[in-house]
Formats: C-alpha cells, structure tokens, sequence
C-alpha cells in the first residue's frame, strides 16, 4: 500500500520533469504541396472541391497555412518525437479544432492531416532566394 501511496505522489513530479522537445532548425522554412480534390457533404447536396496549393511555413514556435488565397496563422507544440518524424500540434488563431502537422526528419517533408473532410497533404521544402 505504501508503494501505491509512493508511487501516486511521485508520478505527477517525474512527468512535469520530462524535457519540452522543440523542433529543430534545420525544419524551418517553406513548405509547398496540393490538398487533393475531395467531396464535401452539405444538408443538401454533395460539393466536388477541387484540388489546391497548400504551404505551411515553420519558424520557431510559429506557424503559417496558406491554402488556395486563404492564409492563417498560429502557433506549434512538439507533442511527440518518434525515429522518423516529429508530430506537431498547431493551434491556429480562429480555429476551433487543432492541425496535425508530421515533419519527416528525412526528405525535406512534411503531411498535414486535413480537417475533416480534407484529405493528407504532403509538402516539400521549397527554397526561396531573396534578391
């Protein structure tokens, strides 16, 4: 009973003790995809919506998701690193319900996991040159 006791009391101090993962910068930049067509049930009728160009720009603790001419932003929590890739939880302003975001730590990749309806997208890192 006293391990229980130990134990119940210990558990909450060892994981507010764990270390904040944080992404790191060679992750940053610009991201560039298309989100699939995909069909989008109303109380009506059933919408084909075409598909669109997506970019998704990473900097440090923020984040911007253009897709079509609609451009938002927010910010990002590393919610897990695994071998392959880190799992991103974005909150973005005016939006109810948080994005999944994989960046893959191999092939400059990143999927976002669309809102329902929407599909997965997939982006490649774009490099931009300023002149």
């Amino acid at each position: 009973m006293r391990i229980l006791l130990v134990l119940l009391i210990m558990l909450p101090s060892l994981a507010s003790a764990q270390k904040e993962i944080e992404l790191k910068r060679r992750y940053f930049g610009s991201y560039e995809g298309i989100v699939p067509a995909y069909k989008l049930g109303t109380a009506l009728d059933v919408v084909d919506v075409e598909e669109s160009v997506i970019q998704i720009i990473l900097n440090k603790g923020e984040i911007s998701v253009t897709v079509g001419n609609r451009k938002i932003y927010g910010t990002y929590e590393v919610m897990f690193q695994a071998d392959k890739y880190y799992l991103l939880d974005a909150s973005m302003n005016g939006q109810l319900v948080n994005e999944r975001i994989l960046v893959y730590k191999r092939g400059k990749r990143i999927a976002r996991d669309g809102l329902y309806p929407q599909p997965v997208s997939t982006m490649k890192k774009v490099k931009r040159f300023n002149k």
